[in-house]
């Protein structure tokens, strides 16, 4: 009996991922990988902090060499070789050395397209000039570290503000070079809430972060010789030594669209699964396939380490003959900005929406342990549920420390289908170093459930400014105290501090006005509400988040 063979497109995640499992499960099986570049098995998310040398060497990024595979795995892994097309009914593919320009024909009898992604570059007006990078490979990355090391480089600008733009941000700071981030979008982060990337914004302008937020790139300036110098906007021209194109990605399929391999709405390859295409034994796994949203249960597209590492494993195994499969993704992120981290898992509010779920949200700012702790510091949780069966939807959290327990936690229990009780009732462990008595989950969880029984309503910071600007009648109720007033306030606020509240609502008996009740996080404000309620006062509403919420200015006195 002639020996099988498996082909697979691709040498990074997905890709040996899914060679490592298939040799595991079948030591008799050929399996031969075809890499474009000279490297497979690297850790490309660590790509932004070896530019910067917080990572020193290479080698630190490589996981396993194509040697090692060879010797310890019996995988053949032919790097410098780009698979220019497939013959799915013929079982064949032509791979062109890129060393010899010499085109091979290779027979496969399974095969596993883990081509991963190309970069967004759009037509720019001098797109090809030196020093304009993307950042998706090992090559990227020394070319971006040895034009910082050569000393010329003394002002950045990173074309899009998503997670890797944010990190190259933080890196090419770290690094000595002025940095500028200009963002097509009103805000950093768009798979953020505003409120959520209000903050990162914040702290990146403390750290001398220049951000252009809903400015649009039309080129750049420079010449041949000296290569880059301007980065051209709709609004500036802003200096530029080195430019770092991050606007996004999108699947690469060029080859799979060739061979009539279906895709999906998303653009990517359609897969079942089983990882498995339309076309039997023929797998998809990693940036370049398909995926499903075990929320809303439609199609998705992750491009995420970890996603590409589980899919390349059930392709592995189900190419070598097994029967796996893969449920789908939140799916779940966090970067580091500075000093801060962000993390999301699950659907934010627009995205909840727009898939049709009836929305609830809670905005706590708990500290990140107990608050008389040394080092104590508050967090940023939203959460996102499901008003009508309370299942929770998302999350996402922002803080210095913590934020990356709370998301994974919370990932485990959207992951199960948990609802807001099972979250206000989860055992998490309590120390005074690692977390208050109830965590900031469990606040947010309660926060939810006192707004499902109507003790608790809120209005968002944007939706009370829009009725401010659309000049609603309101009585905005400041129940902090006169210090706390006094070194910021929202416009037109009065100044009732939570312990004179009952002795002096007789100063609001009168009002006819909708109240809109607001603190330092809300807490207070809470209080108060009730203690209004009491009185009889009807429509009492706290401004979600309190006062850190507010970014329009404040009036001191």
């Amino acid at each position: 009996m002639a020996q099988s063979t498996l082909a697979i497109v691709g040498g990074n995640a997905a890709g040996m991922k899914a060679a490592s499992r298939a040799r595991r499960l079948n030591p008799d099986l050929k399996i031969v990988v075809f890499e474009e570049k000279e490297y497979v098995s690297y850790a490309g998310c660590g790509l932004p902090y070896f530019t910067s040398g917080v990572v020193k060497e290479k080698r630190d990024l490589i996981v396993t060499s194509p040697e090692y595979f060879k010797k310890v795995g019996n995988i053949d892994v032919h790097t410098g070789h780009k698979v220019i097309r497939l013959n799915p009914s013929g079982r064949t593919l032509i791979a062109k050395n890129l060393h010899t320009e010499k085109e091979e024909i290779f027979a496969f009898d399974s095969l596993i397209l883990a081509t991963g992604v190309n970069p967004v570059v759009p037509p720019f007006p001098n797109i090809h000039l030196h020093r304009i990078f993307t950042l998706k490979t090992i090559e990227d990355g020394e070319g971006i570290r040895q034009s910082i090391q050569g000393g010329k480089c003394k002002e950045a600008v990173i074309v899009g503000g998503g997670l890797i733009g944010l990190e190259m941000a933080e890196n090419l700071n770290a690094a000595g070079l002025e940095v500028s981030v200009v963002e097509l979008l009103p805000q950093v982060l768009p798979p953020f809430s505003p409120e959520v990337a209000f903050f990162v914004e914040k702290h990146l302008r403390t750290r001398g972060v220049r951000l252009y937020l809903g400015e649009k790139v039309k080129g750049f300036g420079g010449d041949e010789r000296e290569g880059v110098k301007k980065v051209l906007t709709e609004n500036r021209e802003l200096n530029a030594d080195l430019v770092i194109l991050s606007i996004g990605v999108r699947p690469n399929v060029e080859i799979a669209k060739l061979a009539k391999i279906a895709l999906g709405p998303t653009g990517a390859i359609q897969v079942n699964e089983r990882m498995e295409t339309n076309i039997p034994r023929i797998f998809a796994a990693g940036d370049c396939a398909e995926t499903k949203s075990l929320i809303t249960g439609k199609p998705a597209w992750v491009p995420l380490g970890t996603t590409a590492n589980k899919q390349g494993r059930v392709a592995g195994e189900n190419a070598a003959g097994g029967d796996v499969q893969f449920g789908g993704v939140l799916p779940s992120i966090v970067t580091k900005v500075f000093d801060l981290t962000i993390a999301k898992t699950g659907l934010n509010e627009k995205e909840a929406i727009n898939a049709g779920f009836d929305v609830e949200k809670a905005i706590v700012l708990p500290f990140d342990k107990a608050h008389y702790y040394p080092g104590a510091k508050q967090l940023l949780l939203k959460l996102i549920a499901n008003r009508k069966t309370h299942r929770i939807l998302g999350g996402e959290v922002l803080g210095e420390a913590g934020a990356d327990k709370r998301v994974d936690v919370l990932a485990a229990t959207i992951f199960k289908g948990a609802t807001c009780e099972d979250l206000s009732q989860l055992d998490l462990a309590y120390a005074p170093p690692y977390s208050p008595a109830m965590d900031a989950l469990i606040t947010g969880a309660n926060v939810m459930l006192n707004k499902f029984s109507g003790i608790y309503t809120a209005i968002s910071a944007d939706e009370l400014r829009q009725r401010i600007d659309q000049k609603d009648a309101l009585l905005l109720l400041d129940v902090r105290t006169p210090e706390e007033y006094n070194g910021g306030h929202i416009p037109g606020a009065w100044n009732i501090p939570l312990d004179k509240i009952r002795e002096r609502v007789s100063e609001i008996k009168g009002t006819t006005s909708p109240i809109v009740v607001y603190c330092g996080q809300s807490l207070r404000s809470y209080n108060a509400s009730r203690v209004l309620q009491e009185f009889g006062f009807g429509e009492v509403t706290n401004l979600e988040g309190g006062i850190k919420m507010w970014r329009w200015g404040l009036n001191k006195s």
